[in-house]
């Protein structure tokens, strides 16, 4: 476990409209699978916080429903990017007025109070796509030959590898996983761990194969600078899409 810290600061502090924001609604820790519906914030009040439909959609059953929420924002004071999350409850689904000329359906959540927010954990199912220039690679199991990191999460990464593989379903390895020190421009952080080959993709005649590998038991310094990595990321995707859409 990732030592938590907990937000002394009241709810619009933290967040802010037009933040993202997601709902976990269950997880199950055996199959490594959770339900999240993530949204966007409209407005924080005094009684609810009220965000848009999420994707997939809730309904009106799930009403009074208790669920965990987290979001991704700054700590006031140092900066630090982190995931903040609180316990709450779904108040209500209604209409809302965005602006002037448009209505439409939110979901209310209940308020936090100050000191019921807390970080949290990374999502497991969000995955980061990794593009060039991104400065994001990995080393593992040498007779692999060279490795091309697709996507990663804070349960495994997607990787590629020259077909045929030279692994197996089940077979475990290290590997070192390198991404950029977010705190000093130039710098470098590294995470080492094991991983186990959870999935292996590809056809006859494909010149590269994709293997899914799941971390296996990080330990507490390598669990809090893959999550510093996934904050990082999932704000950098969410200042892009807000300059998109304004």
């Amino acid at each position: 476990m990732v030592e938590s810290r907990m937000a002394n600061w009241p709810i619009d502090r933290l967040l802010k409209p037009n933040t993202r924001i997601d709902l976990i609604l269950d997880i199950d820790l055996i199959n490594d699978r959770i339900d999240v519906r993530n949204g966007v914030v409209y407005d924080i009040n005094d009684h609810h916080v009220i965000i848009s439909q999420t994707d997939p959609l809730m309904t009106r059953s799930m009403v009074g429903r208790e669920i965990q929420v987290t979001f991704v924002g700054r700590e006031p004071i140092s900066g630090e990017i982190l995931r903040w999350g609180w316990s709450g409850r779904i108040i209500k689904i209604d209409k809302y007025q965005l602006n002037a000329g448009e209505m439409v359906q939110a979901i209310y959540l209940s308020v936090p109070t100050t000191g019921e927010i807390s970080e949290t954990n990374a999502r497991m199912d969000y995955r980061l796509n990794i593009v060039s220039n991104d400065h994001i690679s990995i080393q593992t199991h040498p007779s692999f030959g060279r490795v091309v990191l697709f996507d990663f999460s804070a349960g495994g990464v997607l990787i590629g590898v020259p077909a045929p593989p030279q692994a197996t379903m089940g077979m475990r390895l290290w590997f070192t996983l390198f991404f950029p020190n977010f705190q000093t421009p130039g710098g470098q952080t590294t995470i080492n761990g094991e991983a186990e080959v959870v999935r292996i993709s590809y056809a006859p005649g494909d010149q590269m194969a994709k293997l899914g590998l799941k971390f296996h038991e990080l330990d507490m310094n390598a669990t809090r600078a893959l999550q510093k990595a996934i904050n990082y990321y999932m704000l950098e995707e969410q200042r892009i899409r807000n300059r998109t859409e304004n």
